[in-house]
């Protein structure tokens, strides 16, 4: 028995007659022989996948692991969330997912700025509370600046300079230059081969 002959074994005992109805059939050995062959060809099938792209069952096993922790799934007849979320991924050409990886990447660059421009006014604020007495310092902490006059002093001493902005604004117009999309995409290629390479 192969796997063709057992399906066409099972496709012939349950196809129509000449009058477009299901044959009645009581099961003989042929037939159990035809399901238990293909029942076999599908376990070994799996562990054939299994074995064979054992790199792809890790990534999949973690990422669905890391979208059971997002959807706080606990049994596994739920896990049909995080399996959509993550075939939505895979049927995404990988040109789109290599595009989102180079504007994340520019975006973290633009992010570091938008930190740098708070970082300036949260302590702003916090130098302006101090002074209207709304915030109250400890004595102790004080004391180890020198005063009022030198804890305000140390805070203005954690603020992002002029200079330092614009070195980051300049660091994400030459990031820009440098990691363009073509660059991004090849040093991508170069990572998966890499450790496809390495674990394969």
């Amino acid at each position: 028995m192969n796997l063709n002959k057992a399906v066409n074994r099972l496709q012939y005992r349950f196809s129509k007659d000449d009058k477009g109805e299901f044959r009645n059939f009581k099961p003989n050995s042929q037939d159990v022989e035809a399901i238990n062959f293909i029942f076999t060809w599908m376990n070994n099938q799996k562990k054939d996948v299994i074995n064979k792209h054992n790199l792809l069952a890790k990534l999949l096993v973690y990422q669905y692991t890391q979208n059971i922790r997002y959807y706080e799934t606990t049994v596994l007849s739920d896990l049909n969330l995080a399996q959509k979320d993550l075939c939505k991924v895979l049927d995404y050409p990988l040109k789109n997912i290599y595009r989102s990886f180079y504007n994340d990447l520019h975006n973290n660059q633009l992010n570091q700025l938008n930190k740098n421009s708070d970082v300036n006014k949260i302590i702003d604020n916090k130098i302006s509370e101090i002074r209207s007495g709304k915030l109250k310092v400890d004595d102790s902490i004080l004391n180890g600046f020198g005063g009022l006059d030198g804890y305000i002093r140390h805070l203005e001493n954690k603020k992002i300079t002029k200079e330092e902005q614009i070195n980051v604004v300049q660091s994400l117009v030459d990031h820009k230059k440098t990691f363009t999309f073509a660059y991004v995409t090849d040093k991508l290629n170069e990572m998966v081969t890499e450790a496809y390479n390495r674990f394969n």
